[in-house]
């Protein structure tokens, strides 16, 4: 049993010592032409499905993915279809082996709505400071490029974006209408 934990314990280090030498891949993000900043964008088709009814989802659906919802909201008009919103999330980093905090990312997000559909941009992705500093500098700028740090913070970015993406496709999109059954 003891040779069987110790076989375990080398191979789980072995693993890790692995995992922390590979290179990591920079995420290529969707840039906009017009503005030149990362910009994530997208039109649901929800055919059947009113404006108002989509709003109403939306408003649910930001009480499950925001943990102040009201303190995230910018702006919003039922009557335009709009909402609009700031929102802000921590990027953290490797020190000595403990993960301490990093740097905290702004994004604007805004929903459209109009019958049967809907549509998503976030963009102005930034870091928090007192000045602007799009992440479009780590993106474009030959310092940034082989900082291991600054890859493993558009990870991160990348990995946030993708799961906040995915949550506005599922939760918006109505679930289909359960059929009764015939007795």
């Amino acid at each position: 049993m003891k040779k069987f934990l110790t076989i375990v314990c080398l191979m789980g280090s072995v693993a890790a010592f692995a995992q922390k030498g590979e290179k990591v891949e920079r995420p290529a993000f969707p840039v906009d032409e017009e503005t030149k900043l990362v910009t994530y964008t997208d039109v649901i088709q929800v055919p059947g499905i009113t404006k108002d009814s989509l709003y109403n989802v939306a408003m649910e659906w930001m009480k499950k993915f925001y943990k102040s919802p009201s303190q995230a909201i910018k702006s919003q008009s039922k009557e335009d279809g709009v909402i609009e919103i700031k929102h802000q999330f921590q990027l953290t980093r490797d020190e000595k082996g403990q993960t301490v905090k990093a740097a905290q990312i702004n994004y604007y997000l805004t929903l459209q709505f109009r019958d049967g559909r809907f549509k998503y941009t976030i963009t102005k992705i930034h870091v928090e400071g007192p000045s602007y500093f799009g992440i479009e500098k780590w993106i474009n700028e030959e310092n940034f490029a082989k900082d291991e740090n600054v890859t493993g913070y558009l990870v991160q970015i990348e990995d946030f974006m993708n799961k906040l993406t995915e949550s506005l496709d599922s939760e918006l999109r109505p679930a289909a209408p359960k059929k009764e059954e015939e007795w």
